[in-house]
């Protein structure tokens, strides 16, 4: 079985996920909507719903392989890191996640309700009991960590790559905003795709992309739940105040820049030097610096390497020595820009029609 999908593969998966997983759960719910009462203030139909959906999720791209004839889990690179540091750094990651993107999410909220906008939110459960709480973390946060990253990370991602790894985190982290097809949700899931699809080619494993999408949606469900102030607060800092609300997007996005670079750095297989060093000569390498002084290697250290990278970002060369290292992380055949595409942009106006659909119903 082959270890490859290509672009037009990934969004096939996509569009049978978003049209096959997505559809079946929302016609179960409005169904059964009423028809099963509720539970710890939810309907159950929302719960079976939410949960109906990420199974089918995982069931089209397990069918997917078999009827492509390609290993899913290898594809899908369903596979552990063995480096413990950068499992170490991935709660920081969804932390400093929020901090950058959930600001840009409660302005965007405010514009729609000054455009009239009343769709409804996303349901969570009203109750602060343990039992209750684990069955929401299952069907929250555990379903959808696995559900969502096989099918936008695992497969999407994995076949846009082909196309450029630029093109592949962006168009990636789009088609997971807008599948949410909820206008409150655009902004948030979008920082939090890129992130996540970042992190899948620095890493080449989907796992830590599952743990940080778990993550996520963990610190909310559990603040919500036992600590609603904190809540509140950061929505009120978020929404009213525009001076916190941009401090901690430039602290949130400096903090993503300098834990992704880490995450690179502590990743990388340490190689033998590739150039032979002589007395008192300097070799620049791509983030760092070696030095021989007297016939000894020194290396610069790792905090100046971070910030000689976060002052790259402000750079050209420097936004290309990225795209560089995460096509060569990505691992993936370059297959051009004159692949076959049609399937990708099907999928992106089916995302976005359920999207525009979402909204227009929230203005009525």
């Amino acid at each position: 079985m082959r270890n490859r999908i290509t672009a037009s593969e990934g969004a096939s998966s996509y569009i049978f996920g978003l049209f096959g997983a997505s559809v079946v759960g929302n016609a179960f719910a409005m169904i059964m909507s009423g028809r099963l009462g509720s539970f710890a203030g939810m309907p159950i139909a929302t719960w079976a719903s939410y949960a109906i959906t990420q199974l089918a999720f995982i069931g089209v791209v397990f069918v997917m392989g078999v009827w492509r004839k390609f290993d899913t889990i290898k594809v899908a690179r369903v596979r552990p890191t063995k480096n413990i540091k950068q499992y170490l750094l991935l709660p920081f990651i969804a932390v400093f996640t929020i901090m950058a993107f959930y600001p840009f999410s409660l302005l965007f909220m405010k514009l729609l309700s000054l455009m009239g906008y009343h769709g409804a939110s996303v349901s969570v459960p009203m109750s602060n009991s343990v039992g209750v709480y684990f069955l929401s973390l299952l069907v929250i946060a555990v379903l959808p960590a696995i559900g969502e990253e096989l099918l936008c990370r695992g497969l999407l991602q994995t076949g846009l790559n082909t196309r450029g790894t630029a093109f592949g985190v962006f168009m990636s982290a789009f088609l997971f905003s807008f599948m949410h097809a909820n206008p409150l949700q655009t902004f948030h899931q979008f920082g939090l795709g890129i992130v996540l699809a970042v992190v899948f080619n620095l890493s080449g494993s989907l796992v830590p992309c599952m743990i940080i999408h778990f993550l996520n949606n963990f610190y909310t469900l559990t603040i919500s739940t036992y600590i609603p102030e904190v809540d509140m607060l950061i929505y009120q800092l978020g929404n009213w105040n525009y001076l916190t609300g941009t401090a901690s997007v430039i602290v949130g996005l400096f903090g993503l820049a300098v834990l992704l670079y880490l995450y690179h750095r502590f990743g990388e297989k340490k190689q033998p030097p590739a150039f032979k060093v002589f007395e008192n000569n300097v070799v620049f390498e791509e983030y760092s610096i070696t030095v021989s002084m007297d016939g000894v290697e020194k290396k610069s250290n790792l905090f100046l390497d971070t910030f000689r990278f976060v002052g790259s970002l402000f750079t050209k060369s420097g936004w290309q020595r990225v795209s560089r290292v995460l096509f060569d992380k990505a691992d993936v055949p370059y297959l051009g820009k004159n692949q076959p595409m049609v399937n990708v942009w099907i999928a992106t106006g089916l995302a976005v029609f359920y999207w525009v659909l979402n909204f227009i119903l929230g203005l009525v």
